[in-house]
């Protein structure tokens, strides 16, 4: 029998594409997951929208439903064997304020309404088999209130009352056959009542090895550098892109594109070696390439004290030979790699989308331009979610 997910904070869509699987990414075939997906929610229309224009989601019949959780009764939610939350990680992101469980809207403490659900499925005489958790790492220096809890710690104990394992680690989505470095907290809990381990995330490696998925330190890196994520890009659905504001076009224009050029490009062929790649494709760009006449004074002051700001490398550029930096749902380049390696623009929706281990035929063009870029920026990539799901399912009994 499919495992029944049921998914909260659903995003449009990366974490349950992943497990459900049935895609296609750059010629490697995730397969369907014997898993069905009986609930899935966002507060986001944005996000909603995007999510219920997917048939690779809603083909088995079910839609994203548009609500606050907070105002979800759980007797309203199916039976599920699998709980999935990627609850909102702005509170705890080096992007944002950092407010944690401060925050003014309460996305800080919404980690709270996964226990409410567990723990009346669980009075209700059904106890879900497993949850995922995901967030960004800055969760893990969050405090709770009493200033000395740590929230992963919090989470860990309130699902440890309710009957639940949970194994937790910092993980790094390149190393998943993901083309970016974008780190991220996991959190896997088991149910004690199954006597089975512990969830072990070196089992997800194990997966990565067995189906010769690419991975940063596992093997098989050359299919994951951005020359190689951006081959015939042209010729894939929306490649639409948002232009950047003056002041910022004209930063990145005084930056200029990677030495290596466009022609670059065709050193990233079928079946190409990364020692044979020219020096130059390994060399991005950022502010920093700027001659120091040029700068800004607010970049002016950065380096005439590197020291005191750390020297960040705003405005980055990453090069053909390099695996793409975070990207986030800002979309800013201050912020995120996100501008093209050569030319003097952002990434398009598609290069975002592939950056993020979307498939080509995973569309974004139900919604506003720039809220594509904010949903694809906020996605849990689906290929890290295949190689967890196909994990974990390898755990639970049938």
């Amino acid at each position: 029998m499919p495992k029944r997910i049921a998914s909260l904070f659903s995003g449009c869509g990366g974490l349950d594409l992943g497990f459900t699987g049935g895609f296609n990414f750059r010629g490697h075939d995730y397969n369907r997951l014997d898993t069905n997906i009986v609930f899935a929610n966002d507060f986001d229309q944005d996000a909603q929208g995007c999510y219920n224009a997917n048939p690779l989601l809603t083909g088995n019949g079910h839609e994203c439903l548009l609500a606050d959780i907070r105002n979800v009764d759980a007797n309203n939610i199916p039976n599920f064997d699998i709980l999935l939350a990627g609850f909102p990680c702005q509170p705890f992101s080096n992007a944002g304020k950092r407010m944690g469980v401060n925050d003014n809207n309460g996305r800080g403490t919404l980690f709270a309404e996964c226990e409410r659900i567990i723990r009346a499925k669980i009075e209700t005489g059904h106890r879900p088999q497993a949850f995922v958790f995901e967030n960004v790492r800055g969760i893990l220096s969050s405090k709770m209130p009493d200033g000395e809890t740590s929230v992963p710690q919090e989470i860990i104990n309130r699902m440890h009352a309710l009957g639940y394992h949970v194994s937790m680690q910092l993980v790094c989505a390149s190393d998943y056959g993901v083309p970016q470095k974008r780190y991220r907290v996991l959190m896997v809990g088991i149910d004690e009542q199954l006597n089975i381990p512990e969830f072990d995330f070196e089992s997800m490696r194990h997966i990565v090895e067995e189906d010769h998925i690419p991975s940063e330190h596992f093997g098989r890196i050359e299919e994951l550098l951005l020359g190689r994520i951006l081959q015939g890009v042209d010729n894939a659905p929306d490649h639409d892109v948002w232009e950047y504001s003056p002041g910022t076009q004209q930063t990145v224009n005084l930056i200029g594109g990677c030495e290596h050029g466009m022609e670059a490009m065709e050193q990233f062929h079928d079946g190409y070696n990364v020692s044979e790649l020219t020096p130059s494709c390994f060399v991005g760009r950022s502010w920093k390439d700027i001659p120091y006449e040029n700068l800004t004074q607010r970049f002016r002051n950065i380096a005439d004290n590197p020291k005191k700001y750390h020297a960040p490398k705003f405005f980055r550029r990453f090069a053909f030979g390099e695996i793409n930096g975070t990207i986030t749902a800002s979309a800013q380049p201050d912020k995120c790699g996100v501008t093209h390696p050569v030319e003097n623009r952002r990434y398009s929706v598609r290069e975002c989308a592939r950056i993020q281990s979307f498939p080509d035929n995973y569309t974004f063009g139900a919604i506003p331009l720039q809220s594509r870029y904010k949903v694809i920026g906020n996605a849990v990539p689906p290929v890290m979610g295949w190689v967890l799901a196909s994990a974990l399912l390898n755990y639970l009994p049938d």
